[in-house]
């Protein structure tokens, strides 16, 4: 037996845990929002603190998955532990938060039963989406490159969007909504999470080279903005993915018409004038 291979069987490649570390630390990230929300009331920076870690949380999601198909270190493992992540963070801190900050006021003889709801609606949606996206992962081979669409919104943008009235609050508009407004709104993006509306996938988003230098201006227009007002740069931010919604219906409708009319092509149902030749090139 080699005895270099039996030193080593109890240990594992540090390349192989960074995408997991990351994972675990936007867990983390999560519970110390929770941890801020708890202290509405009597920290001032609290709001923010609590959004700021939802942020971090955001940030190494992103990277995580990235990272792991760099590394070529994807496991079965590290998807289940990113969708627990994930409920945690965008899902769990997300309606705690909200509820902390506003939910809990909507009481009906004198139980906060609506905030209670709202926030259990917000909480369950994630998880049933997280839970759906994570059976559809099994059905794919380990490491297969993200879809172009997402069905429904993923919960990290969901999050994002969810938190709009609470940063508007933070920004320097000050514009504080409605408990109940706040209630509606938070309903209908627990709604988009689990519908099957579609969604873009940032990650696969192509720019024309004639636009690489408008887009560059436009990033640095965004630092300049976040730099100023940072709450209210996130919150267009967040606006904009949702508002985005019907590009990505329109896309998804271009894009299964195309394959459509592939398929007729590839069984012989091709347009008059297309020859069988012609569609086999």
């Amino acid at each position: 037996m080699n005895p270099d291979a039996e030193r080593t069987r109890g240990e594992v490649e540090l390349r192989k845990l960074l995408p997991n570390l990351l994972t675990a630390g936007a867990l983390c990230a999560g519970v110390a929002s929770m941890h801020y929300a708890l202290r509405l009331g009597t920290d001032p920076q609290a709001l923010a603190k609590a959004i700021a870690c939802i942020g971090v949380s955001f940030v190494l999601d992103g990277l995580d998955g990235r990272l792991a198909r760099l590394l070529r270190a994807t496991s079965r493992f590290g998807e289940r532990f990113d969708s627990i992540a994930d409920f945690v963070a965008f899902g769990a801190a997300p309606a705690f938060l909200l509820y902390q900050w506003q939910l809990k006021g909507l009481a009906v003889g004198g139980a906060d039963t609506i905030g209670l709801f709202v926030a259990a609606t917000y909480a369950l949606c994630a998880a049933i989406r997280l839970a759906r996206f994570a059976a559809q992962a099994r059905k794919k081979k380990l490491g297969a490159p993200v879809a172009r669409f997402f069905q429904g919104m993923p919960a990290p943008g969901a999050s994002g969007a969810v938190l709009v009235p609470p940063m508007l609050e933070l920004s320097s508009l000050q514009v504080t909504a409605p408990p109940w407004a706040t209630a509606v709104y938070t309903l209908v993006i627990a709604c988009l999470m689990v519908s099957k509306v579609p969604m873009i996938s940032v990650k696969h988003i192509r720019i024309s080279r004639r636009l690489i230098v408008p887009l560059m201006l436009f990033v640095g227009v965004l630092v300049i903005a976040g730099s100023r007002d940072t709450w209210l740069t996130l919150a267009v931010l967040s606006s904009a993915y949702l508002l985005s919604m019907p590009v990505a219906v329109a896309q998804r409708r271009a894009a299964a018409a195309k394959e459509a009319s592939e398929a007729a092509a590839l069984s012989g149902g091709a347009p008059p004038g297309v020859g069988r030749q012609s569609v086999r090139r």
